[in-house]
C-alpha cells in the first residue's frame, strides 16, 4: 500500500511542488513526468525513505571496467524486479538499454505484482506499461488516467480550449471598449445642438443635458460589464527557432556521406560489407543492439568524408569551457545571433539570467542542452547526435525535436528512443545479424522481388560512384529513377 499525504516537497527550504493526498491499495504502474529539477527524484526518494517495502533503483549507477552500461542497468534491474518488492521505484531504467532489452523490461514490468512508478523520458516505453499519469508541472503534481499519449491529448484539448476562451474573451473586451468610447464620444458631444446658432435660450438645453445624462449612464453600464468580466490569461507561445541553410562543403549539394566495406575493430567483424549513402539535408537513423557496431560504424563513416564539416555530440564528449557562461560557450562558433541562441536555450528550460553563469555551476543535465544548442547553431553540413536524449526530460526532448525539424542541413542519430526516430528521422539503417539494412526498403521474402531489388541496388552503387566523380544532370535524373523503382518494389513486399 502507498499512502501520502497532502503537502508540499521541498529542497534546501524552497518550494518545489504540491501533492495531493493519495492512497493505492493494489498493484499499478504510474509514469512520473516533469521537467529536470521539478522534482521528480524528491518524490522518489521521500517514498523510498518513509516506506519499509519501497526499493528505488537510480539512474546513474556505479561503472564497471568488464561491463556495458547497458549490462549493468539490466542487472540492478532483474535484482529489484526479483526481491518482489511492494513498491518499486525506477529513474530512468531504460538508460543505455537497447531495443531488445528494453522490450524485455516493458514484459518484466507488466507481470510485476507490486506498485510500480516509473520516470523516463522514452514515451515509447511509458505508453507500453503505465496506466496512469502523474504530472509534475506549475508546482503541483496532478494524476491523470491512461498511457503519456493520452495524457498529451488531454492537455492539447485544454490547449486548444484555453485558446478559443482567450479569443473570446478578447473579442468581447474589444467590443465593449468600443461601445464604451462610442457611447463617451456621443455624449461628449450632446449638449451641441445641431446646426450652427446658439441654443441657450431657446429652452433646448435641458434636453441636450438629459440626452448626455443618458449617454453617460450607458457608458457606465458597459463599463460595469467590463469590470464583470472574467480574465483569461493569454495562452503561452512557444517561439519557433528559424535556421537558414548554409553551403555544403562538397558535392554541389549532391551527396555528403559515402561509406562501403566492412567494419570491424581489430580482428572481429561488426558489419559485413555495409553500404551507406547519405544525401544533403537527409535525416537519418542508425541503429541495432547495444555492441553492434553502431558508433564504430559512424567513426569509419566520418573518417572516409572527413572533408565534411561535422557537428559530433555525445554524451560524454565535455566541449565547453567551465569557466566561460553558457552564452560565452555556444557563442564561440556559432552562425546565429544572440536572440535566436536565448531562444534555444529557452526552449530547453535554461531561461532569463541562467544563460550568463558560469559553466561549472550548472547541473549535468544543463551541461548536456548547452552542448547540443552549441552544435545546432554551429557552421556544420553534418550534425551527429550519439543518444541525445539519454539524460533530457521529455519536455526538452520534444522540445529538441521541434528544433531538429526545422534544422537544415545532415542529421545523423544514433539512438534507442523509438519514438525519437519515428519523428525525426526519414531513414533508418538498421544492424542485424552483422548486416546493415535499410529498414525503409525491407522486402517480403519473395526471392524474386529480393533478387529485382539486389540488380537495383548494384545499379545504385554504380551511379553513386559515378556521381561522386562528376555530379550530371544526367546522372542525377538516372539516380532518382532507380530511388523510385526500389521504393515502390519495396512498398509492394511491405503490402504483401
Amino acid at each position: 500500500m502507498l499512502v501520502i499525504k497532502n503537502q508540499v516537497f521541498e529542497i534546501q527550504g524552497e518550494p518545489l511542488f504540491e501533492m495531493p493526498q493519495v492512497l493505492i491499495n493494489q498493484p499499478t504502474i504510474i509514469g512520473l513526468v516533469g521537467k529536470n529539477g521539478s522534482g521528480k527524484t524528491t518524490l522518489l526518494k521521500h517514498i523510498e525513505d518513509t516506506i519499509d517495502d519501497a526499493r528505488l533503483i537510480e539512474q546513474i549507477k556505479p561503472k564497471t571496467a568488464d561491463r556495458s552500461g547497458g549490462e549493468v542497468t539490466k542487472e540492478y534491474l532483474l535484482d529489484a524486479m526479483n526481491s518482489l518488492s511492494s513498491i518499486l521505484l525506477l529513474d530512468e531504467p531504460t538508460t543505455h538499454l537497447d531495443e531488445n532489452n528494453r522490450d524485455w523490461l516493458i514484459q518484466k514490468i507488466k507481470r510485476l505484482p507490486s506498485i510500480v512508478i516509473i520516470t523516463s523520458h522514452d514515451r515509447y516505453f511509458l505508453d507500453a506499461v503505465v496506466k496512469k499519469i502523474w504530472a509534475i508541472d506549475d508546482d503541483k503534481l496532478e494524476a491523470y488516467d491512461g498511457n503519456y499519449t493520452h495524457y498529451k491529448e488531454v492537455l492539447e484539448h485544454r490547449k486548444k480550449r484555453h485558446e478559443e476562451e482567450y479569443r473570446q474573451y478578447i473579442n468581447e473586451k474589444n467590443e465593449i471598449e468600443k461601445k464604451i468610447a462610442r457611447k463617451r464620444d456621443q455624449a461628449s458631444r450632446s449638449n451641441v445642438a445641431p446646426g450652427s446658432y446658439d441654443h441657450g435660450d431657446d429652452g433646448s438645453s435641458p434636453y441636450f443635458n438629459k440626452v448626455q445624462k443618458k449617454l453617460f449612464k450607458s457608458a457606465k453600464a458597459f463599463e460595469s460589464r467590463m469590470d464583470r468580466l472574467e480574465e483569461v490569461d493569454q495562452p503561452d507561445k512557444v517561439r519557433e527557432v528559424r535556421f537558414y541553410n548554409h553551403d555544403a562543403t562538397q558535392f554541389g549539394k549532391k551527396f555528403v556521406l559515402r561509406y562501403e566495406g566492412d567494419v570491424t575493430v581489430g580482428e572481429r567483424l561488426l558489419i559485413h560489407d555495409a553500404k551507406l549513402f547519405i544525401r544533403n539535408h537527409e535525416k537519418v537513423a542508425i541503429t541495432g543492439p547495444n555492441g553492434s557496431g553502431k558508433t564504430t560504424l559512424l567513426k569509419k563513416v566520418l573518417s572516409k568524408n572527413d572533408h565534411i564539416n561535422v557537428g559530433y555530440f555525445h554524451q560524454q564528449l565535455e566541449s565547453l569551457d567551465t569557466e566561460k557562461s553558457i552564452m560565452e560557450n555556444v557563442q564561440e562558433d556559432s552562425l546565429y545571433d544572440a536572440t535566436t541562441i536565448r531562444t534555444m536555450l529557452s526552449r530547453l528550460n535554461i531561461k532569463g539570467d541562467k544563460v550568463f553563469e558560469q559553466v561549472k555551476w550548472i547541473s549535468g543535465g544543463e551541461r548536456i542542452k548547452v552542448q547540443l544548442v552549441k552544435v545546432l547553431v554551429g557552421a556544420c553540413d553534418v550534425l551527429v547526435l550519439d543518444e541525445p536524449t539519454n539524460f533530457l526530460d521529455i519536455d526538452a526532448v520534444e522540445a529538441l525535436e521541434s528544433m531538429l525539424e526545422h534544422y537544415p542541413n545532415t542529421v545523423i542519430v544514433i539512438s534507442h528512443d523509438r519514438r525519437f526516430i519515428d519523428n525525426i528521422c526519414t531513414l533508418e539503417f538498421k544492424i542485424v545479424d552483422k548486416a546493415l539494412v535499410d529498414q525503409s526498403m525491407a522486402v517480403n521474402d519473395s526471392s524474386d522481388d529480393a533478387n529485382e531489388l539486389l540488380i537495383i541496388e548494384n545499379k545504385i552503387s554504380q551511379v553513386l560512384s559515378d556521381l561522386s566523380v562528376e555530379a550530371t544532370p544526367e546522372l542525377e535524373e538516372e539516380f532518382q529513377k532507380l530511388v523510385k523503382l526500389k521504393r515502390e518494389i519495396s512498398d509492394i513486399g511491405k503490402n504483401y
